[in-house]
């Protein structure tokens, strides 16, 4: 899995190269004052569906993923 930074001004307009396996998080989840952006990139959209559907069964965290191109409903079980 490929992880990268942007800034928050950066990630506005940002595209990642893999729209459809591509999910973001704000880097500030610790309580700092960090605005940037975390993207991750998986090796295929089952895997990174499959994550995300994971971290919904626990309490929501500020440091979640979420998709760049959302999942559908089915997508992930």
């Amino acid at each position: 899995m490929k992880t990268y930074s942007v800034s928050f001004a950066a990630g506005i307009g940002h595209t990642p190269k893999h729209p459809e396996r591509t999910a973001r998080r704000n880097a500030g989840g610790d309580g700092s004052m960090n605005f940037d952006i975390i993207y991750r990139e998986w090796p295929n959209r089952a895997s990174m569906a499959r994550s995300i559907r994971m971290q919904e069964q626990r309490e929501r965290h500020s440091t979640d993923w979420y998709a760049v191109m959302p999942i559908s409903p089915g997508e992930g079980y």
